[in-house]
């Protein structure tokens, strides 16, 4: 009996990956070719649902969008040799209180608005304001970089029984 639903909870898990995979693929691919700018920088709505989401943007203090920016803008002036340090100061200033910081706050805004409804995000901010809430928003990307590199040496072990039992 225990084998039985072993394996039917083997199969089942098998089928549901499959189908978010495929439906997350889909998502990604879609991205190729939408116009994100076009829409999504728009001011949304200054009502209830928009601060609340500004509410939850604030709680979260681990990898967040403008932190990966930051990075990414550090990493750009540690390589270029052509601008100051001013330029990338002024840069950094431009992604955060800038134009530009307001249409991706406005981005970031919409996209909320679009993947949560108003009860999910307030479900959000009572997570993220608890100690577990917190302590995920800290450990969390350790812990897919954790997750993903024990992956990757498992899939390695796999690959090489697999090609031990297809010899060439």
């Amino acid at each position: 009996m225990k084998i039985l639903l072993l394996i039917i909870l083997g199969f089942s898990s098998l089928k549901s990956f499959s189908q978010i995979d495929s439906g997350f693929i889909r998502s990604l691919k879609a991205l190729d070719t939408a116009d994100i700018l076009k829409s999504d920088t728009l001011a949304p709505p200054n009502d209830a649902f928009t601060q609340k989401i500004k509410i939850l943007r604030k709680e979260r203090k681990g990898l967040t969008t403008e932190n990966i920016l930051h990075i990414n803008n550090m990493k750009e002036q540690q390589k270029d040799t052509v601008h100051s340090k001013e330029f990338y100061q002024e840069l950094q200033r431009e992604i955060t209180i800038g134009k530009t910081g307001h249409l991706l706050e406005n981005s970031f805004i919409n996209l909320y608005r679009n993947h949560f409804t108003e009860m999910e995000v307030d479900q959000l901010i009572t997570f993220y304001k608890s100690t577990a809430g917190k302590k995920m928003d800290n450990e969390f990307i350790l812990l897919m970089v954790q997750s993903v590199k024990g992956a990757e040496q498992l899939l390695k072990i796999a690959g090489k029984n697999v090609e031990k039992r297809f010899p060439k």
